[in-house]
């Protein structure tokens, strides 16, 4: 069963994605079925009822991608919050009015075989930092992910110091 948090009157479902890099500093995208050839997103999906967002990061990193449950995860400090417009929940439906995402980092090896879920995964690709950023749909994603890049690079600069 699906997690959701309330939030300022509002339901949202609770979500994880994570900034898969590799060992030359390439973000790993995926293209989700229902995306369009060259809409790309970060890894991720639900949290369920009584799971960490830890837990289902883990979960969603293995069933999409067939990373190891035991690779380490980096919590990032960015906001990842969307709230839908009444056309599109009424459109799809929905049951909640948006969705909060936790965001991690992980790093794997270029060549670490990846094996991907078919029913949700369509295609995944590497893309060198500055291009990744281009290839989500949706400018607030790309502001997202940009935060998330600024964050690990500050991070990376205090580790190097």
């Amino acid at each position: 069963m699906t997690a959701y948090i309330e939030a300022d009157g509002m339901s949202l479902r609770r979500k994880v994605r994570a900034v898969v890099i590799n060992d030359e500093g390439e973000v790993l995208l995926v293209r989700p079925h229902g995306y369009r050839e060259g809409e790309w997103t970060l890894a991720g999906g639900g949290v369920e009822n009584g799971e960490s967002p830890v837990a289902a990061m883990r979960r969603e990193l293995s069933e999409e991608l067939g990373i190891g449950l035991t690779i380490d995860l980096e919590e990032i400090p960015v906001t990842n919050r969307f709230i839908y417009s009444p056309e599109h929940k009424a459109k799809r439906a929905l049951d909640h009015d948006g969705q909060d995402a936790v965001m991690f980092a992980c790093r794997i090896g270029k060549n670490v075989p990846l094996r991907l879920q078919a029913e949700e995964v369509a295609d995944v690709r590497w893309f060198p930092t500055h291009d990744a950023e281009k290839a989500f749909p949706v400018e607030k994603q790309r502001e997202i992910f940009a935060n998330c890049m600024a964050v690990l690079s500050k991070r990376r600069d205090a580790r190097v110091a």
